[in-house]
């Protein structure tokens, strides 16, 4: 059944089931393939997605609705809000949900939605901040665009899901918006450290604690692996001004 189409208060009731991130961390005795020497080196490592992000917002817009808005870009702002739609806009139309959520034996919800989208976006976010203040703070802005395009996203699926029960709706998502914080910290010190550590925030959040399939762990630790540093090939026009965002196939891990 599509994950729009079932009633809101089941598909979000997982999200309320954890209000923090734990400090939990999975057990690797059996996880030989993940040591503590894949340290990445690279200029995003020491970019960092976690810093006054904006809020999830109390209204939700459709993203094509802003889009179509837009008839011309006079100023690099209105350029850089633009890009950093199409960036989300890339994440919800290019990923195959329905492969991830059989490959990692996620449910078809509301939440595994959110939590896939949440680790890409996170992705873009620390991509983003590596446009630091040589570019103007393009990448705090761009950074933020992102955020707002996702919530203004969420804030619309939501309503879809239930469109009589707002209230209901708007404090789920300002869970989710909490957890949305916590989750970019973990993500960020996953990045920033060894495999294991990466390991320990997916298995945290990702997986919400709940993968007994290290082999899950382990394609997902080298998919974002993988992934942050194709985003670090793109030039500032192929980022920035014109996105070219591909996500990678999992079956290429």
């Amino acid at each position: 059944m599509n994950v729009l189409r079932r009633p809101c208060v089941k598909l979000i009731q997982r999200s309320l089931d954890i209000s923090k991130i734990s400090t939990a961390r999975p057990e690797f005795t059996n996880f030989h393939k993940l040591n503590g020497e894949n340290v990445y080196s690279g200029r995003l490592g020491k970019c960092f997605a976690s810093t006054q992000i904006v809020g999830s917002g109390t209204e939700g817009g459709a993203i094509m609705r802003f889009l179509r808005k837009i008839t011309k870009i006079d100023s690099s702002k209105t350029r850089l809000r633009v890009s950093s739609y199409l960036m989300y806009q890339s994440v919800v139309d290019r990923l195959n949900y329905q492969e991830l959520f059989e490959k990692f034996n996620l449910p078809n919800t509301f939440n595994s939605w959110f939590l896939i989208t949440e680790l890409h976006v996170w992705m873009l976010m620390v991509r983003a901040m590596a446009e630091g203040s040589e570019k103007g703070q393009d990448g705090k802005f761009m950074r933020n665009c992102i955020v707002e395009a996702m919530w203004s996203d969420v804030n619309t699926r939501a309503k879809q899901l239930s469109p009589e029960n707002v209230t209901e709706i708007r404090k789920q998502i300002e869970i989710l918006s909490e957890q949305f914080q916590a989750a970019l910290i973990t993500y960020d010190e996953g990045i920033m450290f060894d495999d294991q550590i990466l390991a320990g925030a997916l298995w945290r959040r990702f997986f919400e604690m709940k993968c007994d399939n290290y082999e899950h762990l382990e394609i997902m630790v080298k998919y974002v692996r993988k992934q942050t540093k194709q985003l670090e090939t793109l030039n500032y026009h192929n980022f920035a001004i014109r996105p070219n965002i591909q996500w990678i196939d999992l079956n290429d891990v």
